[in-house]
């Protein structure tokens, strides 16, 4: 009976050993081969040109090489899910109603501060602080504008503040009315 190959799913199943393996993660972590390699190898009597030979052709490895893409893109996929949390917070920042901490009393027919417990996820996320004085709870919010300042520059709602205008030109750039240059001849 002829065998069948399995196709290979992900390149973990390259058989790393366990050192190859934390030598990669290490790497996506710092961004260093020669620190990574330190910290997954007994490297306390080798040479630091050693060092740095030895992690520089782990780095040209194939099989090392699709294991350190492949956490890349896990890190890119969970950075993604992050980066989505915080615009969540930063949105709740921003469209927070000072109104929602508080409710009417029926009976006496005042407002009153709501505990932290009662206020909605989306309140107690751009809450900055509270504060209870012997029973009195007072609530600070976050700056509503640094929030949208921080969601304007993450989706590049920002004009650019700078016009790059330089290179190899031949001619004069004026800036200026034409009244001016007919004035001046």
């Amino acid at each position: 009976m002829a065998t069948v190959k399995r196709k290979k799913t992900c390149v973990a199943e390259d058989i790393l050993t366990p050192k190859q393996e934390a030598f990669c993660r290490h790497y996506v972590d710092i961004g260093n081969a020669f620190e990574a390699y330190r910290l997954c190898y007994d490297t306390e009597n080798t040479k630091w040109d050693t060092i740095r030979v030895n992690a520089n052709a782990l780095l040209h490895k194939d099989k090392i090489v699709r294991r350190i893409e492949e956490l890349q893109r896990e890190d890119a996929e969970n950075s993604k899910l992050d980066r989505k949390k915080v615009e969540r917070v930063l949105l709740d920042i921003v469209n927070v109603d000072p109104a929602d901490i508080y409710y009417l009393d029926k009976e006496t027919g005042k407002l009153r501060t709501k505990a932290p417990s009662q206020l909605p996820k989306r309140v107690r996320q751009a809450l900055q602080r509270i504060e209870n004085n012997r029973g009195v709870v007072k609530y600070g919010f976050n700056s509503k504008a640094e929030a949208a300042r921080l969601l304007a520059a993450w989706n590049g709602w920002n004009a650019p503040t700078q016009l790059n205008i330089g290179g190899n030109t031949k001619h004069e750039l004026r800036i200026g009315y034409d009244e001016d240059i007919n004035e001046e001849e």
